[in-house]
């Protein structure tokens, strides 16, 4: 494994990773009018995010840096916050940009938020092309991307495992042809990692930026799973009482078309079959 240096700190680089990230960095996507899209997955606490980090900040490790007052602009934690990093960020002919879409999936806590989450990130990919940017999208499956960013859109896919009983990590890579195999096979066979790759690497547990990076990393962390707890909060609280205004109104008599019409003037858009569903709910 290579040696690399990136703010003083250095940390192990698999040989073949190395070379492909220096055909990127300094200007290289800018110069080619060229953009790169890869994705890591692996279960909590294997240690997906440290890997992708690493990577990242071998590219471009402005990425460890604040700017304009913002802590890690371009290590993303919601959908909003990487379209804007998309948007505001641009690679030049000296320096190519990275940016980190980190717990991209985390939650889950439905389809319609899954579907949103892949909206955002087709809505990103097909803006980030004109900036010359280098993206990571960190998820804890590969198999919640749909079809454009999982099989079209990416160029590889790392997959992180870390052993049973041991702090032992490793990644396996699939390359375009291989992760789009997999990504049709996993659909079908229960999100497995059925394709055998000859390309696997070990990392170690080492930030770059040190302990001063990792101390605001995982702060911003802390602080965007605290604000999207919040909000899920607010938002389940105003379910609760939209549904029980709507049963109110059952009860009074009114159909459903009328509770329809009456919602829709307070901008609440619901077809019959869902009122029905909701007012039979307990």
């Amino acid at each position: 494994m290579a040696v690399v240096k990136v703010k003083e700190m250095q940390y192990h680089m698999s040989d073949l990773l190395k070379p492909k990230w220096d055909s990127l960095k300094n200007g290289k996507l800018a110069k080619y009018d060229e953009d790169r899209f890869y994705v890591t997955d692996g279960q909590e606490g294997s240690g997906k995010s440290l890997f992708t980090i690493q990577q990242a900040a071998y590219i471009d490790p402005t990425i460890l840096e604040d700017e304009k007052g913002k802590v890690l602009p371009r290590i993303c934690f919601t959908p909003d916050e990487f379209l804007h990093a998309i948007r505001n960020t641009k690679s030049t002919k000296t320096h190519t940009k990275a940016i980190i879409f980190d717990e991209a999936f985390r939650g889950m806590s439905s389809k319609g938020s899954i579907s949103a989450i892949n909206k955002k990130l087709v809505q990103a990919l097909m803006e980030m092309r004109q900036n010359n940017l280098v993206v990571f999208l960190v998820s804890p499956s590969f198999y919640l991307l749909e079809l454009y960013p999982a099989m079209m859109r990416s160029k590889a896919l790392f997959h992180v495992v870390k052993e049973k009983n041991s702090k032992r990590r490793y990644v396996r890579v699939f390359g375009f042809k291989n992760k789009a195999k997999l990504y049709q096979i996993g659909l079908r066979k229960g999100w497995g990692y059925p394709i055998k790759t000859r390309n696997r690497m070990n990392f170690f547990n080492k930030y770059p930026g040190g302990d001063e990076f990792e101390q605001r990393y995982r702060k911003k962390k802390r602080d965007s799973l605290r604000n999207e707890g919040m909000q899920e909060e607010k938002v389940h609280k105003w379910k609760k009482q939209r549904n029980a205004a709507i049963k109110a109104m059952k009860k009074e008599g009114k159909t459903y078309e009328k509770i329809k019409k009456a919602i829709s003037e307070e901008g609440i858009v619901m077809g019959v079959t869902t009122l029905h569903d909701i007012c039979k709910s307990e």
